[in-house]
């Protein structure tokens, strides 16, 4: 059985159904309330391929600026899907009013925010090695 970090994004699409199925099941299981029962298996697979995407591309350590994946990566993935999918079924609540009040949600600002805006990506986050360096890149 592959695993989510033993893909990429460009293989997900020709995975065996069984294996697609337990990566998202993976992902399902990580939500008790919110976007579980509610996402549709080519919305949370297009979470999956977005969250291999950013693993493949902004975690990497190939770019001088960016944060760098520092821990499991499977782990890591797991969360980033679940972040996307809470974000695309709009969000977490950050407070709900018991009396059919009002529900408020975060909206981030800043792009080092995206990862705050669910518990998901903050859990993602403890994977990722933020510290600022400089790196020179030699060419021939």
């Amino acid at each position: 059985m592959t695993t989510i970090d033993e893909t990429t994004k460009s293989d997900y699409d020709s995975l065996s159904t069984s294996d697609k199925d337990a990566i998202r099941q993976a992902v399902r299981d990580l939500s008790t309330t919110g976007f579980a029962n509610n996402v549709s298996d080519q919305r949370l697979d297009r979470a999956i391929k977005g969250a291999l995407g950013e693993r493949e591309t902004l975690y990497t350590g190939r770019m001088a600026r960016t944060p760098t994946l520092d821990g499991d990566a499977e782990e890591f993935l797991l969360n980033l899907a679940a972040h996307k999918c809470e974000l695309a079924s709009g969000g977490e609540a950050e407070s709900e009013s018991g009396e059919g009040g009002s529900t408020n949600y975060r909206s981030g600002g800043q792009v080092e925010d995206y990862l705050e805006l669910t518990r998901y990506g903050i859990t993602a986050m403890r994977h990722v090695d933020n510290r600022e360096s400089t790196s020179i890149v030699r060419s021939y």
